[in-house]
């Protein structure tokens, strides 16, 4: 796990200097998706889109064909949009997941920090931004989003949320 933290610092490093596709998320996202989506940090948005690729080559390499294509995309790009109420730098993030860790999740549930709480609580403020700007057609991307980080939610029937969770830590 420790290697792990080391090399998404790393990333968000190295996420600095990566300019970003813009066409290929003119492509799998509305203009108020894009919005949404480009108020994410760089580092956010970097991640995202390795989440995307990773989600897409785990569709290929599995012989998945009951996904869309499309709707994994939206899943993926937009996983982590409640994390825009909540801009952190690196380093502060790290620092946050560090002494989290260390305190067995203790430092989150007595810290009263708007950031932080918005922070890992971003999964489900990320659903109801994509629930204010889209339709019920939208209800498999935005469930993925609100439980991507729930891993009780994980065994359900929702083929998107397992590939998004298992896209999203891998990244």
């Amino acid at each position: 796990m420790f290697l792990y933290r080391i090399r998404q610092f790393y990333w968000a490093i190295e996420s600095i200097f990566i300019k970003e596709d813009l066409e290929l998320l003119k492509i799998y996202l509305s203009a108020s998706e894009l919005n949404l989506f480009m108020k994410l940090t760089k580092s956010e948005r970097q991640h995202s889109i390795r989440v995307y690729k990773t989600a897409i080559k785990y569709i290929e390499d599995n012989n998945i064909v009951d996904v869309d294509k499309n709707k994994m995309s939206k899943c993926a790009l937009l996983h982590d949009i409640g994390k825009s109420e909540a801009k952190l730098n690196i380093f502060y993030k790290g620092i946050i997941v560090i002494i989290n860790s260390i305190t067995c999740g203790k430092f989150l549930k007595y810290n009263k920090n708007k950031k932080v709480i918005s922070y890992y609580n971003h999964p489900e403020i990320g659903a109801k931004l994509l629930e204010s700007i889209n339709t019920d057609e939208y209800f498999d991307i935005i469930n993925s989003i609100k439980y991507h980080h729930n891993e009780s939610s994980i065994g359900t029937t929702n083929i998107y949320l397992k590939i998004l969770s298992i896209s999203d830590n891998c990244n």
